[in-house]
């Protein structure tokens, strides 16, 4: 049977659905004249709203619960589907998947007890998984799609770029080079301590040329400790100012990133800038990793991680030495470091 439509569903989050972007290239490489949907959680539809590798983009309300998961599986039968992949084994999707009729259904595969035997028991299990760029398509090989190798991608419309960064950045010296600055993090544990990020901040201002913008959203009060009296010719706060679409934009004009493992970090990566990366409760081994080559991931051997998936667990040490011995001179090394990498 020919396969002329196909439906993903993944809901969210924002880090996920960019890692999923090269499954979508690959299933159009393998069916170029297929129709592709693909249905995200309303609030993250600017993620893939430019995608020329879909044909339909729709938006799941958040917060709708069950009615709007009726609506969702209503629409969702009208369409006829071919093929419908749930590239996200959510608890949602778990209660939509059943009531979806279409000859072909793909489930991603989470391992939920292997990961949980590995952070629980420390067992080398992990690595087995392989990259999650990957392990989106892994479930689509009975129909012939392929991993090309190639990284996630964002299409940001350019006049987009050109409108966002003289709204945000005007009045700022020509030329310059622009660092992206992502202290946040959805978990707490995730987050490199913020005084260290107060102390490269004070050090990259004294010994470096770059413009720095800082990046989070409108709950990351803390920024505005850390962007306290640094001058703003040297560092913009945008912290809860940019929507999705407006933060690709800027991300797009900076040269690389600072970040934790984040969603915004998955973002730049997307556009081709690299990173310098803390990696704390969550590894390598994770799957989670930047693409670009240039980017420098930091952390520590310690027996102890990975401990968590998301770094949402509580940490069973008296602090995380995970993060806290990734120092900011390690960090402002490798600024150094891309920096020269980049000829900048």
């Amino acid at each position: 049977m020919a396969i002329e439509r196909i439906l993903i569903l993944r809901f969210s989050s924002l880090g996920d659905i960019v890692m999923s972007t090269p499954m979508i290239r690959c299933l159009r490489n393998q069916f170029p004249r297929a129709q592709i949907d693909m249905v995200v959680r309303e609030d993250f539809l600017d993620l893939i709203k430019n995608n020329p590798r879909l044909n339909q983009k729709k938006g799941l309300a958040r917060g709708e619960g069950l009615q709007g998961l009726l609506e969702l599986r209503r629409w969702i039968q009208s369409q006829n589907y071919d093929v419908i992949y749930d590239a996200h084994r959510s608890l949602r999707t778990f209660f939509l998947m059943p009531f979806l009729k279409a000859p072909q259904k793909f489930y991603f595969k989470k391992h939920y007890l292997k990961r949980s035997l590995a952070l629980t028991f420390k067992l080398p299990l992990l690595k087995h998984f392989g990259r999650f760029l990957e392990r989106y398509i892994t479930p689509l090989h009975p129909l012939g799609v392929s991993y090309d190798g190639k990284g996630p991608e964002l299409f940001i419309d350019p006049l987009a770029v050109q409108h966002t960064q003289e709204r945000f950045l005007s009045g700022l010296a020509k030329p310059r080079i622009t660092v992206g600055l992502i202290p946040s993090a959805q978990w707490q544990g995730k987050r490199w301590p913020l005084n260290y990020f107060r102390e490269l901040i004070e050090k990259m201002i004294i010994d470096t040329p770059y413009h720095f913008i800082l990046f989070g959203g409108p709950a990351d009060i803390f920024c505005q400790a850390l962007a306290e009296n640094i001058p703003s010719e040297r560092l913009t706060n945008l912290q809860g100012r940019c929507s999705i679409a407006e933060s690709g934009a800027l991300l797009q004009g900076c040269a690389f990133v600072i970040a934790n493992d984040t969603g915004l970090m998955h973002m730049a990566d997307a556009l081709g800038k690299p990173s310098i990366l803390f990696l704390g409760p969550t590894s390598k081994e994770s799957g989670c990793l930047p693409f670009h080559p240039q980017s420098i991931v930091l952390e520590r051997n310690l027996w102890c991680r990975p401990c968590s998936k998301n770094g949402q667990a509580l940490c069973i040490r008296k602090e995380r030495y995970c993060l806290t011995e990734i120092t900011p001179q390690m960090a402002f090394e490798s600024v150094i470091k891309l920096g020269h990498a980049l000829n900048l």
